[in-house]
C-alpha cells in the first residue's frame, strides 16, 4: 500500500467528521508489524480509540453499506488498493490518481475485492477546524510582511514591494518543493500537484535520471535562488542600492533561463510527468524577468555592491549546503526508526521473548482494576514514591480505558509498615478510596499524586484514612509476597505469569495488548 491508501482513509475520516493527528496516524500505520496490510490501518484506528471493523462483503450486499465507506478496489492482475467510496444517487465516486472518478454500480462490481472498512464516529473525535498558526505558511507570510515593510520604509516604492512579493512566492514554492523531496505531508503541495493531469511532483523532484546534477536537486537550486534574492533585497533596500540590486537580479534571472528550459524538457521528455510546483517556480522566474524588463531603473555596475551581491548568494549557498544534509539525515533516521519499530512491534517476536522471561504466580491480590473476572491480567509491582512509576501508571491508565472490559490490572504496592506516619497514611487512604469509591476514583487520586507529589495538598483534597485495619492487613500480605519473590524493583510488570521482557521499553506494552488479549495460548 502507498500514500494514496492513507489519503483514502483520511478522506473517509474527514467525511465522517473524525479528526486525528495525521502524522501520528501515519507513524502508527508505517510502524505496524503487518504494514502495509489492512490490519495496520485498523489497529492504527484502534490506537486513536476509533471503533472500526474490517470484513468481507460480497458485492450483492453493497446496498446494506452506508453512503460513505472504505473498500479494496483493483483491476484484474493489479494489486488492489484502499479507496474512499461515496454513493451518490445512481452512481459511486472515488479518487483515482488524485482525480474524481464516477462509476455505475455495474462498473464498480468489476473492481470489487470484497473487503470493506467502516468506522464508528465518537464524540471526542469531532473534527476541529482550528489550524496550526505556527505553520510554514504562517512563518513565510510574517517574514514576507516584515521584509516588505522594511523595503517600503526605505524606498517608498510600491514597484519594489510588488517585486519583493514575487520573490517571496518563489521562496514559498521552493520550500514546498523541499517538503515534497523529503516526503513531508503538505496540503498546499498536494493541492498544486492536483492542478494538471499526469502530475507527480515527488517523482520529478526525486528523479535519479538527472545524472549530471545527481547531487543537486531542483528544490536545492530554487530555494538557494529565491532565498538569496530575498536576503539581498532586504540588505540592498536598507543600503539604498535598489537599482544595482535589480540589475544584478535581472542578470541572474536571464542566466537561469537555460535551467528552466531544461526542467520543462526533462519533465516532458525524460520523466514524462509534470511537476506543478516546479512549473510554478519557473513561472515566477519568467514573471520576474518580465517585471524587470518593463520597469525603469538606473543600473550602474558598482564593485562594492557586486561583491555584496555575490557574498549574499555565497552565504545562502553555504547555508543550504550545510543545512540540507541535516534534514536529509533526519528523514533517513526516521525511515530507519520506522523499520526498526515495525520489527519491535511484531507480536510473534514479542510473544516468543515473553515466554522465555521469568515467571511468577501470584496468590494474593487486592487492588484490581478493569474486569476482575478476566483471564488476562497485568500485575504491576509499584510504589507511588517511585520516580519511574509515573509513566508506567499513565500507560496502564490508557490501556484500562481502551481494554478494561477485556482484561484486569492488579496493583501490587510495596507497602512498608515501618515507614513514617504520613507515608503509611497515604497508602492506607489511597487504598481506602479504592475500597469505598471504586477503581475510577482510585485512578484519579493516584494520577493527582503523580502530578503534584505533595502529601499535605493531597490529604487536603482526598482526606485521611479512618477504618484501615483490614486494609493495612491486605497491603502487608501483598508486600510480603512481593518480598518473598524478591520483587523489590519498581515498576515491575507481569502479563499473567510472565515478566515483561527487559528487551522492550515499557511504552511498547501498548502495542501488544490487543493481540495478547486475543491470544489463547499465553
Amino acid at each position: 500500500m502507498a500514500s494514496k491508501d492513507l489519503e483514502a482513509v483520511f478522506s473517509y475520516l474527514h467525511s465522517e467528521k473524525i479528526s486525528i493527528n495525521k502524522e501520528e496516524f501515519q507513524f502508527q500505520v508505517e510502524t505496524h508489524a503487518d504494514y502495509p496490510s489492512l490490519l495496520a490501518f485498523s489497529d492504527a484506528l484502534h490506537f486513536f480509540n476509533i471503533p472500526n471493523i474490517a470484513f468481507n462483503l460480497s458485492f450483492d450486499e453493497i446496498d446494506n453499506l452506508p453512503d460513505s465507506f472504505i473498500a479494496f478496489l483493483g483491476k484484474e492482475y493489479q494489486e488492489p488498493n484502499l479507496y474512499h467510496i461515496t454513493k451518490q444517487r445512481n452512481h459511486y465516486s472515488y479518487q483515482e490518481e488524485k482525480k474524481p472518478v464516477k462509476v455505475t454500480k455495474e462498473e464498480l462490481k468489476t473492481l470489487w475485492k470484497s473487503v470493506v472498512l467502516l468506522v464508528e464516529k465518537l464524540e471526542e473525535h469531532t473534527e476541529n477546524k482550528k489550524s496550526n498558526v505556527f505553520s510554514t505558511s504562517f512563518f513565510i507570510a510574517v517574514l514576507t510582511i516584515l521584509i516588505l515593510s522594511v523595503v517600503w520604509f526605505f524606498s517608498q516604492s510600491l514597484i519594489l514591494v510588488i517585486f519583493g512579493g514575487l520573490i517571496s512566492i518563489g521562496l514559498f514554492l521552493s520550500i514546498e518543493a523541499i517538503k515534497t523531496e523529503l516526503g513531508i505531508e503538505s496540503k498546499i503541495s498536494n493541492g498544486f500537484c492536483n492542478i494538471v493531469s499526469n502530475a507527480d511532483c515527488g517523482q520529478v523532484i526525486n528523479s535519479t535520471k538527472n545524472q549530471w546534477i545527481e547531487k543537486v536537486k531542483i528544490s536545492d537550486i530554487s530555494i538557494w535562488f529565491f532565498a538569496s534574492q530575498l536576503f539581498a533585497f532586504f540588505l540592498f533596500s536598507v543600503a539604498g542600492l535598489h537599482n544595482q540590486l535589480l540589475g544584478y537580479i535581472f542578470i541572474s534571472l536571464v542566466l537561469s533561463v537555460p535551467m528552466t528550459l531544461y526542467s520543462i524538457y526533462f519533465q516532458f521528455k525524460v520523466e514524462k510527468k509534470w511537476c506543478p510546483i516546479c512549473l510554478s517556480i519557473i513561472g515566477i522566474v519568467y514573471l520576474e524577468i518580465l517585471f524587470l524588463f518593463f520597469i525603469k531603473y538606473d543600473f550602474q555596475l558598482n564593485a562594492e555592491s557586486l561583491v555584496l551581491f555575490f557574498a549574499i548568494f555565497s552565504i545562502v549557498a553555504g547555508l543550504v549546503y550545510l543545512l540540507k544534509p541535516v534534514f536529509v539525515e533526519k528523514k533517513e533516521f526516521k525511515d530507519k526508526y520506522i523499520k526498526q519499530l515495525r520489527f519491535v512491534r511484531n507480536y510473534e517476536v514479542f510473544k516468543n521473548t515473553l515466554q522465555k522471561s521469568d515467571t511468577q504466580f501470584f496468590e494474593k491480590e487486592f487492588i484490581v482494576l478493569g474486569n476482575r473476572e478476566s483471564k488476562k491480567r497485568i500485575s504491576i509491582v509499584t510504589s507511588p514514591f517511585c520516580g519511574f512509576c509515573k509513566d508506567a501508571h499513565h500507560l496502564l491508565d490508557d490501556i484500562i480505558s481502551r481494554f478494561g472490559e477485556s482484561m484486569a490490572v492488579s496493583i501490587r504496592f510495596n507497602y512498608d509498615e515501618n515507614s513514617d506516619t504520613k507515608t503509611k497514611d497515604f497508602f492506607l487512604r489511597l487504598t481506602e478510596i479504592y475500597v469505598e469509591k471504586g477503581s475510577e476514583h482510585f485512578m484519579q487520586s493516584l494520577k493527582n499524586w503523580f502530578e503534584n507529589k505533595n502529601l499535605d495538598t493531597w490529604f487536603f483534597q482526598f482526606g485521611t484514612s479512618e477504618n484501615t485495619t483490614e486494609i493495612e492487613s491486605k497491603l502487608k500480605e501483598i508486600a510480603v509476597e512481593n518480598s518473598e519473590k524478591e520483587l523489590n524493583f519498581t515498576p515491575n510488570i507481569f502479563l499473567n505469569q510472565y515478566n515483561f521482557p527487559k528487551q522492550y521499553d515499557k511504552e511498547h506494552l501498548e502495542y501488544f495488548i490487543a493481540d495478547w488479549i486475543e491470544d489463547e495460548e499465553i
